[in-house]
């Protein structure tokens, strides 16, 4: 017979065991015999139940574990498929569908939500898994994109038809739009000759972008005439805005802070720019990070001026481009126009003679259409004066041979009835940029003659030069004629003696990785590859004559327009 004490203890160990819910510690003191049975039976059952149920919900979560692991990991392996689909996507024609990113934003949150609850040092509800298992099942379902992603439109669709896609178009708006995604880039200069379609393809870079969703606002501003207040005035209208203040700083102050207000990325594009300006008194919050600006020039000079970070150049289009632009506008293979042999290769002639510039295709092209062959004869004849206005430039380091070989050169020129653009020394080496009008008496230019002195190469203004005198080689065909005066092309294209010494000096002043640097070099080293003239000692006078009639060989290439010719 069981002692009242021994009930009592027995009571005691059932209401404990009760409290904890340690049903299997209750079954070890029964078979122990410390717990009464008829005791066990009337205080026993409701911890029973409860260990039935935690033994049900147990096994319960267990399958619901399983079957989150199982679905987790279809997860991942559907996400990596799916990123990898995206990295296979050629950006540049096709535009991923934005459930795409949805969907693998929302995978990565649940992946996480799996990791985080494994970690956790309570034990999961049951509740938590079956929430998580129905979220990640349901976008399993749903990895499949129809369409994953679509065309993306041409530029010739953004800009309205003005652009014809061809390669040199298209290689510079690539180059563009890599320099707008780019958040260390907050100002970007695109510059090239009049004409050659900079403010058509920025407005087209700027409908681009928007749908790309790079840009929420793109803002477009005429900067030529430098006018602050007209700029305002553009910017004003485009973001409907209503000035309450008349000055330009009031004015300037509404503007940021309307574009600060937007919370979005906004492009500025200023066009045409020709003068340095300060971006903050239009208004414009150049330093913002949702901010980015876009100007065009005519220049990289002008780039600098304004402190641009990236510089791309709209070169001319190839002369197969611009034939087939030519023949677009002109009309001239119309089943309506029967073009004759000799038609077609004046028409041809009149397509090169445009130097590549749409605009001048362009006028041409439709100024010539369904006209006899009378007319264009006359237009190929106007085009062949009509784009330069000097025979020839000369280059050359004043302080070294202005009074003595190149003035001599000049006036021989000059007596051979030679069109010579020679700078007369105002406003030389006044600051590091070279002058707008050396630049645009370059590119006026049939031939350039560049007279590689000692001390050349320590004029930033002569290596600018130089570097404006390639290019027009390049893009313009231009003749290019370097005399070696008392120095070695060896010594220049391995930057020894004195070309050593200043290029030094630059790289201190200007940075050993400069693109400014790196562009002279390039172009010393360039200029020592063509065929020139050397003079070491001697008569200069006889030197020169030699150069005179070397030009006179070639007059009929050097012919500009009859009110530019000496008389």
């Amino acid at each position: 017979m069981i002692s009242h004490n021994s009930n009592l203890q027995s009571s005691i160990q059932i209401s404990f065991i009760l409290q904890h819910g340690c049903f299997f510690c209750y079954l070890q003191n029964f078979a122990a015999g410390n717990i009464n049975f008829n005791l066990l039976i009337r205080q026993g059952a409701p911890i029973i139940g409860r260990a039935v149920r935690m033994v049900a919900a147990v096994d319960w979560s267990g399958k619901v574990l399983k079957e989150v692991k199982r679905e987790n990991n279809n997860l991942i392996l559907n996400r990596d498929f799916v990123l990898r689909k995206v990295n296979a996507t050629d950006h540049k024609t096709q535009m991923i569908n934005d459930v795409v990113f949805e969907w693998l934003e929302k995978s990565e949150i649940l992946i996480q939500e799996v990791e985080n609850l494994r970690i956790e040092e309570r034990s999961p509800l049951w509740n938590d898994f079956k929430e998580l298992l129905e979220k990640i099942t349901a976008l399993n379902a749903k990895c499949e994109f129809e369409p994953f992603s679509t065309p993306i439109p041409s530029l010739e669709h953004f800009s309205s038809g003005n652009i014809v896609c061809f390669n040199s178009r298209e290689k510079t708006s690539d180059q563009l739009l890599v320099a707008l995604k780019d958040d260390s880039c907050s100002m970007i200069g695109l510059y090239g000759r009049q004409g050659s379609g900079k403010t058509t393809l920025v407005k087209a870079m700027g409908e681009k972008v928007k749908y790309l969703k790079i840009f929420q606002e793109v803002l477009f501003a005429r900067a030529s005439q430098n006018n602050i207040r007209r700029m305002q005035d553009e910017i004003a209208d485009l973001l409907n805005l209503k000035f309450d203040k008349n000055s330009d700083a009031g004015r300037a102050r509404r503007i940021s802070s309307t574009i600060d207000s937007m919370n979005c990325p906004i492009l500025v594009i200023f066009d045409d720019v020709r003068v340095k300006f300060d971006l903050e008194d239009v208004g414009i919050p150049y330093n913002s990070n949702r901010c980015k600006v876009l100007l065009t020039t005519c220049s990289q000079q002008d780039c600098d001026l304004m402190h641009t970070q990236k510089d791309i150049q709209l070169g001319p289009l190839s002369t197969e481009e611009s034939w087939t632009l030519f023949q677009k506008h002109s009309g001239i293979h119309d089943e309506k126009y029967s073009a004759s042999f000799d038609l077609l290769n004046v028409a041809r002639e009149v397509a090169i003679e445009c130097e590549g510039l749409p605009g001048t295709i362009k006028d041409a092209g439709s100024s010539l259409r369904s006209k006899p062959i009378e007319e264009w004869k006359t237009t190929l004849d106007s085009l062949k004066h009509s784009m330069a206005k000097w025979q020839i430039f000369l280059s050359f380091r004043g302080e070294d041979t202005r009074h003595t070989f190149t003035g001599s050169l000049y006036q021989a020129l000059s007596q051979g009835r030679f069109k010579t653009f020679m700078d007369d020394g105002g406003g030389l080496d006044i600051g590091d940029q070279i002058s707008p009008s050396l630049l645009n008496a370059i590119e006026a230019s049939r031939l350039s003659i560049i007279v590689l002195s000692e001390n050349y190469a320590n004029s930033t203004w002569c290596l600018d030069e130089l570097v404006k005198i390639l290019e027009c080689k390049k893009l313009k065909n231009q003749e290019v004629w370097p005399i070696f005066y008392k120095v070695k092309p060896s010594d220049i294209r391995h930057m020894r003696e004195s070309y050593g010494k200043d290029m030094s000096r630059h790289e201190n002043t200007f940075g050993i990785n400069s693109e400014r640097v790196q562009k002279w070099k390039s172009a010393l080293s360039e200029v020592c590859k063509i065929s020139g003239k050397h003079y070491t000692d001697g008569y200069e006078y006889e030197f020169i004559n030699t150069i005179v009639e070397d030009a006179n060989r070639i007059r009929s290439r050097l012919q500009i327009q009859n009110r530019y010719v000496l008389e």
